[in-house]
């Protein structure tokens, strides 16, 4: 009994957040083929970069906090295991927001299975060129962490060469890709809803607190977290509002075509030929 109260509760709550669309703003497209694929090799490039690439080891010397800006240098912290694990998790959940979000619309009806094709392409779209890009990023960069300037850093972070991969800060990337994509398509899918707003503010307070507890746990400078913060935000809005834009201009080529019609004949002296609007 209590189960089926529960699903009843449930399905009554995604209803209110939802109202049913007519038309989806994003189209998938050959186009996704082409996207997909360079996403999937972008990604994989990162990861034999990282696997095959020489980079500096750990030399036992020691890192001058001064070196360091006066903004990241006062917001540095040392390590701690606790709030990195805390972050790990708030990212996770930033992650897996927009499924939860959208598969409860799928389960509930809101979304047709085409919809929700889309929408879990141009996610995975949207994060392997975040994955890429930040990596990529992290390898050219090669910024020592914050924990390396005080005793107690973690010395599992050693042997992988994780020590100097501070900026941009990952977690924070994939959590602000979460939160800009939640955003962006719920707005686009419900745009007189009345939960925009508390959508908004709560993927994004997720996003900004994982960024915190970056800072905090000692892992990154308040500057990597801004550096993240953008390559997310740019990946999670900029995947879906290309499929926008192509969804426009085929909607745009469609109608162009069903409005217009085209007359052709031969005859032994001439060929005709006439487009009518």
């Amino acid at each position: 009994m209590k189960r089926h109260l529960f699903s009843i509760v449930l399905f009554l709550f995604f209803a209110k957040i939802f109202a049913q669309t007519e038309n989806s703003p994003f189209k998938l497209t050959p186009v996704d083929g082409i996207i997909l694929g360079a996403g999937i090799s972008f990604t994989a490039s990162a990861i034999i970069a990282e696997k095959t690439l020489d980079f500096p080891e750990y030399t036992e010397r020691s890192y001058d906090l001064h070196s360091v800006n006066f903004v990241d240098r006062k917001l540095s912290q040392k390590y701690n295991r606790t709030l990195d694990n805390l972050g790990t998790a708030t990212c996770a959940v930033n992650l897996a927001l927009p499924f939860a979000v959208y598969g409860a619309g799928f389960f509930n009806d809101v979304f047709s299975a085409e919809d929700f094709l889309t929408l879990t392409t141009m996610y995975i779209e949207a994060y392997l060129f975040d994955y890429g890009a930040k990596n990529f990023l992290k390898m050219g960069i090669r910024r020592v962490r914050p924990y390396m300037y005080y005793d107690g850093y973690p010395t599992d972070k050693l042997d992988d060469y994780d020590f100097e991969f501070s900026s941009p800060s990952g977690h924070t990337t994939d959590s602000f890709l979460g939160a800009g994509f939640l955003s962006y398509t719920f707005c686009r899918y419900f745009p007189e809803s009345k939960w925009k707003i508390p959508v908004v503010a709560a993927s994004y307070s997720v996003a900004i607190g994982t960024a915190a507890l970056r800072i905090a746990s000692g892992n990154h400078f308040l500057t990597d977290t801004i550096f993240g913060a953008a390559l997310g935000t740019v990946c999670g809005i900029g995947v879906p509002l290309l499929h926008e834009l192509i969804a426009s201009h085929s909607e745009k080529k469609e109608t162009a075509f069903k409005k217009g019609s085209v007359h052709f004949s031969v005859t032994p002296v001439s060929v005709n030929w006439k487009i009518a609007l």
